[in-house]
């Protein structure tokens, strides 16, 4: 189980670190929660009701910076070419919080973006969005694990990547 100090990745909130375990009145009942704040975003506060397996499922520890080094090394997923069936498995991943799951849904969004963009298309306003918000949750992760901004992300994963395509 969780400890306060902790730092968690949170849905699509990214990293963040439990602050506190208190209780509060939900639903006018007192409720036993951990308190989270997001690593990278230090205005919000999150209320997680430890009675709640839904949303305690969505505290994943925090991987090490060598299972997200492995990851990134997997060879590139196949892009599934039916519209519909891709949007669902981006839902399904998005909502999983499955880092695996998401590194090769955002591999193969890069893929599919720069595809487009050399046809002089862009991504769909879904795959556009379940893009940042795969980024949004896995930069923090490898922010948090090199002790960089998310910002610098990108280019740490394009150096890994052309490292592993040197290999």
């Amino acid at each position: 189980m969780f400890q306060v100090g902790d730092a968690v990745s949170y849905g699509a909130n990214g990293v963040c670190t439990i602050e506190e375990k208190t209780t509060v009145r939900l639903t006018g009942r007192p409720c036993e929660c951990f308190i989270l704040r997001p690593v990278y975003d230090h205005s919000m506060k999150i209320c997680v009701p430890c009675q709640s397996q839904v949303l305690l499922d969505r505290m994943h520890p925090l991987p090490t910076r060598q299972e997200l080094l492995d990851l990134l090394r997997e060879p590139a997923p196949e892009h599934e070419p039916d519209r519909e069936a891709r949007k669902e498995l981006y839902r399904r991943t998005l909502q999983s919080g499955d880092r695996h799951a998401l590194l090769r849904m955002l591999r193969d969004l890069y893929a599919e973006r720069c595809h487009r963009h050399a046809q002089g298309k862009q991504l769909s306003g879904f795959e556009d969005s379940a893009l940042r918000e795969a980024q949004t949750i896995l930069h923090s992760e490898f922010a948090y694990a090199w002790g960089i901004t998310p910002q610098e992300v990108p280019d740490l994963i394009a150096r890994e990547l052309g490292r592993a395509a040197e290999a």
